[in-house]
């Protein structure tokens, strides 16, 4: 008897759904039934764009019952709203990272997934990968030993667009949130740990735009056995997204290590590659590796689970605390935490 579809709501219509949607394209048991925005203009838009059956606004969206599991790809500040509403339907949730603007929100998912007994996910699809599975078979003494270092950066150069989310404080703009959460949610798939302790510094305010988040930045990390990972991200310096993973007895090269499909492996004087391309189902559709985490989230679903065992609660919550430290460092602070600091002391 053939498998009844997951089927999904497109609870948004941000500019990722152009790359996401060539993965879920890829996948056979999933059918989308609907795409929701704030802007019944662009909800349609998108539909025809991706031959979606219906546009609906959110209100529209959230009612249906047909709908098994929604895909938030809205910006950062949105997803706390948007998650719990959906798991209030009872809805599963997939939402982009990160999943909330701090670990607080993040808590409130939580909650209302447990009481409501619903799927949620942070949609960190580095972690799906085939190429990581074999990045840990590398690691120990089968491979490169201990691990001492892990060192990544992920930055690219804008010039600054005061239009742009990654520009404006109000929707949690910056590094550290769009992009940077990939060096730390990459240390922690490798080391499998919390730090101990975690320092840094970030550019803010730099030049006559007079920017209040962090433009670029830098920090480091070391756990308890004296490991360090050694981690750049930024939105106005381009800097080479190559992960290094360095142990006891050689390293491993890991390009562009947030959609790894290849990684070089160095143990003394012996060298190899290993390559996991990702599958194409469609033809002329060529899809980064997004269908991997949809494939495991239509699994989870099937199998009734509320927390995804891959990608778990803890490890969204670990790097929301490490991003929430290093912000109260460097002193960003985002209008929301403000005016939610302040009902809390009313």
């Amino acid at each position: 008897m053939e498998k009844r579809k997951i089927r999904w709501g497109l609870l948004g219509a941000g500019e990722i759904l152009d790359r996401w949607m060539k993965g879920a394209r890829q996948v056979e048991d999933m059918e989308i039934v609907a795409v929701a925005s704030r802007s019944r203009e662009r909800a349609c838009e998108a539909a025809q764009r991706f031959h979606i059956p219906q546009a609906l606004s959110y209100e529209e969206m959230l009612s249906r019952e047909d709908i098994d599991v929604v895909y938030i790809p809205v910006p950062h500040t949105a997803h706390r709203e948007l998650a719990v509403r959906a798991m209030e339907t009872g809805k599963g949730v997939l939402v982009e990272k990160p999943a909330a603007i701090n670990a607080q929100e993040f808590q409130e998912m939580t909650d209302c997934a447990r009481r409501n007994h619903t799927f949620l996910m942070e949609a960190v699809w580095t972690k799906f990968f085939p190429l990581m599975q074999e990045i840990e078979n590398q690691i120990g003494e089968r491979g490169i030993g201990q691990v001492r270092v892990v060192q990544s950066n992920f930055s690219f150069r804008n010039e600054v667009d005061p239009a742009s989310r990654l520009f404006d404080m109000e929707r949690a703009g910056g590094g550290l949130l769009d992009v940077g959460v990939y060096n730390l949610h990459f240390s922690r798939m490798i080391l499998k740990k919390d730090p101990l302790s975690l320092i840094g510094k970030a550019s803010v305010d730099t030049d006559e735009h007079h920017l209040q988040i962090d433009e670029q930045a830098a920090y480091i990390a070391q756990y308890d056995r004296g490991e360090l990972a050694v981690m750049g991200s930024g939105v106005r310096t381009g800097m080479l997204d190559t992960a290094w993973i360095y142990g006891t007895k050689g390293f491993i090269k890991v390009p562009h290590f947030w959609k790894p499909t290849q990684m070089l492996v160095t143990i003394g004087n012996e060298k190899k590659s290993v390559e996991r391309k990702v599958a194409q189902r469609i033809a002329g559709v060529e899809d980064e590796g997004y269908q991997y985490e949809i494939a495991h989230v239509n699994q989870c679903i099937r199998e009734g689970m509320t927390e995804s065992p891959v990608l778990t609660w803890a490890d969204t919550m670990a790097v929301l605390k490490q991003c929430d430290s290093l912000r109260a460092d460097w002193g960003i602070v985002y209008p929301q935490e403000r005016f939610a600091d302040k009902a809390h002391t009313e």
